[in-house]
């Protein structure tokens, strides 16, 4: 006699109702095994060549091709977008860009790699006064930013950027002649940190050259969170036809944040406005920039005031076992200790006399000091990033992304002790 079939049925029953629940609970299992997105370091943004083109009526648009390398592994959907800005600078000083006449920012989602040709159009007035400027100086004013912002989470806010800027006039030139990083910035730890940037001498920045010092500066109000990361291009001058000329003070990126409630200004915005500033100014720069040391500060805080670390480096190519450095970026401390600082000082060091009386003020001029904090470097794998380079073709100049290797380093910021 056959068995009853719904004890047959309830058994087949049991045994799938098992089956089923043991697949949901390997989801999460499979899911955890498989990590948070693995973060790519290197390929910043590359900015192709940036057009100014006038149209009917006055007006004219700012045209450019940027082309983005997706930051993140396995493929998460959502954690990578760009914000693409515009500045028009008002004025030139001493070569520099300063002020914002017109500023627009474009915001996209990052899918894969791939370009985009963003268009900004000009009202009249701006217009018209860029194109009744010589060619170079308008090239100077008109800059183009790219912040390639990567989250851990959906909805969480961006824990990692790589920035790259570039003037109009920069990419229509050849590239600059000077010493290049990629450098990675890091807050190691458990506060928000409030991060400045200053050129101090013969340093690129703002865009000029691919250069984008400006990006250690955070905005006002928006501090790098923990373990937070900013990435940029930062290069030195080394050419023969630039004048050294002390750059400290030029982008108020010292003093102007400085105001944070309880942070102590003497410490940071005094020491470099008053003590160290008429120093160098007082100083006579006749040479210039390719035998100079190429030397920038960062600086960075916390909002109480109780910790801080300012530090300067150096950009150079100068290494070797004994006589020099035995590092792409020193500090200025170990720069300076190369130099010809002794009593006979029979000769200047690795670079020219104005080198030393630069490095020797920040040394000894009170502004290097950690208070709490400290900067820490490290040497990284060189980085890979995409350039636009322009050839001459059957039709005229023809562009194309080239594969360029920087030395890379990442600086981190980090409780003392």
């Amino acid at each position: 006699m056959n068995p009853p079939r719904p004890f047959a049925s309830r058994a087949v029953l049991l045994i799938f109702v098992a089956v089923a629940l043991s697949a949901l609970l390997m989801i999460p299992s499979a899911a955890s095994a498989k990590g948070a997105p693995l973060f790519h370091r290197g390929h910043l943004p590359a900015i192709g060549e940036i057009k100014l083109v006038k149209k009917p009526g006055g007006g004219a648009v700012v045209t450019v091709p940027v082309t983005y390398t997706k930051a993140i592994s396995p493929d998460t959907p959502g954690l990578e977008f760009t914000e693409v800005t515009l500045t028009v600078a008002r004025e030139l000083k001493h070569g520099r860009a300063l002020g914002i006449e017109l500023r627009r920012t474009r915001h996209h989602r990052v899918h894969g790699t791939n370009t985009v040709v963003e268009h900004f159009g000009l009202p009249r007035r701006v217009a018209h006064q860029l194109l009744d400027l010589p060619r170079k100086e308008r090239g100077r004013l008109v800059r183009i930013d790219a912040r390639h912002r990567i989250r851990d989470t959906p909805g969480a806010r961006p824990m990692h950027e790589k920035d790259s800027g570039l003037t109009m006039a920069s990419s229509h030139q050849a590239k600059p002649q000077g010493e290049a990083a990629a450098i990675t910035v890091r807050n190691d730890t458990s506060v928000p940190l409030q991060l400045a940037s200053e050129p101090i001498l013969c340093m690129y920045t703002d865009g000029e050259g691919g250069s984008n010092l400006q990006a250690f500066t955070t905005p006002e109000g928006g501090p790098l969170p923990p373990n937070a990361t900013i990435e940029a291009k930062v290069e030195g001058s080394a050419n023969a036809l630039e004048a050294a000329e002390y750059q400290g003070g030029t982008h108020q990126g010292a003093g102007r944040w400085f105001d944070w409630e309880g942070l102590a200004v003497d410490a940071v915005a005094n020491a470099f406005e008053i003590e160290i500033t008429p120093i160098l100014l007082a100083w006579d720069f006749v040479e210039h920039c390719d035998a100079q040391a190429s030397t920038f500060l960062l600086v960075a805080g916390d909002k109480s005031g109780e910790a801080l670390s300012t530090q300067s480096w150096v950009v150079t190519g100068e290494t070797c076992r004994i006589g020099c450095v035995h590092t792409n970026l020193p500090t200025a401390a170990e720069a300076l200790g190369v130099q010809g600082v002794g009593e006979e000082q029979v000769n200047p060091g690795v670079w020219a006399h104005d080198s030393t009386e630069v490095l020797k003020g920040l040394v000894d001029g009170g502004l290097l000091q950690n208070r709490g904090l400290e900067w820490s470097r490290q040497e990284l794998p060189e980085a890979e990033e995409e350039e636009w380079w322009y050839f001459p073709g059957e039709y005229g100049e023809e562009a194309d992304l080239v594969p360029v290797m920087r030395k890379a380093f990442e600086l981190s910021v980090h409780e003392a002790g």
